[in-house]
């Protein structure tokens, strides 16, 4: 068993954060402090890439900028990533709205650590509102006593050079030997986010009473109970991945084997949510708050195709856009974000259930036709 965990945010500062352009959440990497030189290597850059965009997918809030000027004043401090100095200032002094700036390096960790990482910290000065924005993005909530919300500018991401690591997209060359790194990456990215309990005034520890995650959409997620918890982790927590997808254990778990490959599940999205995150609703592929045509465009588009992504159609993160996914998109169409239903633009003539069966069957018939290869 190979062991993960994060750093603790700096001490004694002020926690901010950045946003994404237009609905999105933007996750912007820097591997200009790997020393270590792992992201020399194309391969891990792209899976590194990945899993940012399974969180800049669906995470949809709206991020305020921070833009120092004057008297205001704002910079940035971190781990750094490729020598574990503490408190280290890479020269940020802002952040682009809906962006969020992550340092990515590598160096030797201890013990049988595989990836460090946490949101970062920043030096403030000003006047009040602005300090406020610096410390919330916008989020009202990251302000709030006891916190539920989260509004982090970034911060910095760690990977063991001493690990073999397995780079791939696709599980089909993962062995026992290795360890994935699209999963560890993906899990330590959500503890930049929020997914953590530290400091102990994070959104997250508002939610943890003797063991238990107690959020409330965690909670449904987990069939009516709430979730254990270990520190930052969900202990030995199963889930599945999508809304009818296979059960594994939770991506947020402490612990990855070798030779295993997680990925994001229903529990640790609701968490997510729990800690404050507007995070996109299935079928949603755009991520403009309403599953519509622009969402089937999407996914007629990327049917059949393999190692696909939320935004390509794949909402049950199985990394396939298939019929699946049309019937997630089926089952929402016309839904927003905020679980209401648009109205038509025009009056229309509403179809029998049974006439919109035969209507879903002929597009799915349709779309495995076009997908099919004929050999001549």
């Amino acid at each position: 068993m190979t062991r993960w965990s994060r750093a603790a945010c700096l001490s004694g500062m002020l926690l901010l954060s950045t946003v994404s352009a237009g609905a999105r959440v933007i996750i912007s990497l820097d591997y200009s402090l790997d020393t270590g030189g792992l992201f020399d290597s194309a391969a891990a850059r792209t899976a590194m890439e990945r899993a940012a965009q399974v969180y800049s997918d669906r995470l949809v809030d709206n991020l305020t900028a921070i833009t120092p000027g004057g008297a205001n004043t704002w910079s940035a401090r971190i781990i750094n990533p490729g020598n574990g100095a503490v408190d280290y200032d890479p020269g940020l002094n802002g952040v682009a709205a809906n962006v969020i700036k992550v340092y990515v390096g590598s160096r030797a960790l201890s013990g049988l650590e595989v990836g460090n990482g946490g949101a970062g910290a920043a030096m403030v000065g000003g006047t009040q509102s602005f300090t406020d924005n610096a410390a919330s993005r916008g989020q009202p909530g990251a302000l709030a006593t006891p916190k539920t919300d989260v509004g982090p500018w970034g911060g910095s991401i760690a990977f063991d050079i001493k690990t073999s690591w397995y780079f791939g997209l696709t599980p089909g060359g993962l062995t026992t030997s290795k360890i994935d790194f699209l999963t560890v990456a993906t899990h330590e990215l959500a503890h930049l986010l929020g997914f953590s309990a530290s400091p102990p005034s994070s959104s997250w520890a508002a939610l943890v009473s003797n063991g238990k995650f107690t959020g409330a959409k965690a909670t449904a997620a987990h069939g009516g109970l709430a979730p254990d918890v270990s520190g930052s982790h969900w202990l030995g927590m199963s889930s599945t991945v999508g809304p009818s997808g296979p059960a594994q254990t939770a991506l947020m778990d402490a612990n990855l084997p070798t030779g295993v490959r997680r990925r994001i599940t229903l529990l640790d999205w609701a968490a997510m949510g729990d800690i404050g995150w507007e995070v996109a609703i299935p079928g949603d592929a755009n991520a403009n708050g309403e599953v519509d045509f622009g969402d089937f465009q999407m996914f007629e588009q990327n049917f059949g195709q393999a190692n696909a992504r939320w935004s390509q159609g794949d909402f049950n993160e199985d990394g396939v856009v298939d019929t699946t996914d049309f019937t997630i998109l089926m089952k929402n169409y016309g839904r927003r974000q905020d679980g209401t239903l648009a109205p038509p633009a025009a009056p229309v003539d509403v179809p029998e259930p049974t006439v919109w069966g035969v209507l879903a069957l002929g597009v799915v018939i349709r779309l495995m036709r076009r997908g099919r290869v004929v050999r001549r």
